[in-house]
């Protein structure tokens, strides 16, 4: 099947920044420079939005993709995007968030002018096994593209009960920004700056959300095992969320006063992770595919990752880096005292980390995994039209 110049919509609710736009906004660009034409469904004032149009990308921002609760919101955004799909003659749909899934679903399966629709899932959150979700999967959904394959044991009973098939279902990780994340990004500035210019001087880092899906605590629980150990060391969070005032009063209580900084959003996190002598996604769920991970690898940083998502389709643990179980502050210690205390074993993990994400995750891969699960739904969409 030819996939020359497709005409794609892609949805998402988030208004803030994380892996699943930055997701949305890598492939895109990867997608016109393929010749595709795409359009990107956001709410306004969104940073997916801003971001995309700031890259020369075509956005729609009248969508406001609220939670479902807002049964009204939901049927203004299913007319919006209704009527963009009935204007511009699109080929596809791609939804990428569960907020924007129904008003999508709505928009292509109701009228004359149908099409098929695409769900790319970005977490691990279970997957209720309701009525709505047995006809969402079942009658909605053409194609299901999941960020890994961890995601697939969420579907158990919708795909033993046959709502849905295997089929149907394709794995395509994330990538990270290859332009901004290499082995050449020196982060000698970034480490004066946050001092850390000593030669024993060590810094250990988590990078994403503040939120508890993140397993801030327990990376907090790790660090209060080894400081002593370490006194040079210190602790940062770069990122912001909901959970940042309890990590700090956590900080605090374990005796890690001055020690642990939280850095906030940073535009500079190529040069950030680059300072750090070990990354850590201490994560206790949500994390399909992080691209933190990744992002850390393909500068030659060390890292440990918890046993959660795609964590071990990433790392290949002992090799390219270590994997311990989630909410394991025991493990999560040893883990990072193995690595501060052998420089050589931290130097090859992170080479072989960096060859790894190179050659396993790059734009290139993201990009024509996406464009073939493309081709199965078009196939599959028109021989249904066609029998």
């Amino acid at each position: 099947m030819n996939l020359s110049g497709l005409r794609i919509l892609h949805t998402n609710f988030h208004r803030g920044w994380g892996g699943q736009p930055s997701r949305i906004l890598m492939l895109c660009q990867g997608l016109t420079e393929k010749g595709h034409q795409i359009v990107i469904a956001a709410p306004p004032g969104s940073l997916l939005a801003d971001k995309a149009r700031d890259a020369g990308l075509e956005t729609f921002e009248e969508p406001q993709f609220r939670q479902s609760k807002w049964i009204l919101s939901a049927l203004r955004d299913a007319a919006s995007i209704h009527g963009l799909l009935k204007r511009r003659g699109f080929d596809l749909v791609d939804a990428h968030g569960s907020q924007d899934l129904w008003a999508s679903a709505a928009a292509v399966k109701v009228g004359r002018h149908l099409l098929p629709l695409v769900y790319t899932r970005h977490n691990t959150k279970r997957v209720a096994d309701h009525p709505a979700n047995r006809f969402l999967y079942r009658h909605l959904v053409d194609h299901l593209i999941l960020v890994s394959g961890s995601i697939l044991e969420r579907y158990g009973p919708i795909l033993n009960r046959g709502d849905f098939s295997r089929d149907r279902i394709s794995v395509v990780h994330s990538s990270y920004w290859e332009d901004r994340f290499h082995p050449g990004v020196d982060g000698t500035a970034a480490r004066r700056e946050l001092g850390a210019d000593g030669t024993d001087s060590v810094l250990v880092g988590v990078v994403g959300r503040l939120v508890a899906d993140k397993g801030g605590i327990h990376f907090l629980k790790a660090a209060a095992k080894i400081a002593p150990q370490f006194p040079s060391a210190r602790f940062l969070f770069v990122g912001r969320g909901k959970e940042e005032e309890r990590l700090r009063r956590r900080a605090t209580e374990l005796g890690l006063s001055g020690r642990v900084s939280f850095l906030g959003f940073r535009e500079d996190m190529p040069l950030i992770t680059a300072a750090l002598d070990l990354s850590v996604l201490p994560s206790v769920d949500c994390d399909a595919s992080s691209a933190a991970l990744k992002e850390a690898m393909a500068v030659g940083r060390p890292v440990i990752a918890t046993d959660v998502g795609g964590a071990k389709e990433i790392v290949e643990h002992g090799r390219t880096g270590l994997v311990v179980p989630p909410a394991d502050p025991d493990a999560l210690a040893s883990a990072m005292e193995d690595i501060l205390r052998r420089e050589d074993r931290g130097r090859s993990l992170g080479e072989a980390g960096s060859q790894r994400v190179r050659n396993e995750f790059s734009r290139e891969r993201l990009v024509e995994g996406t464009l073939e699960a493309y081709r199965k739904a078009l196939q599959r969409w028109r021989k249904n039209e066609c029998s």
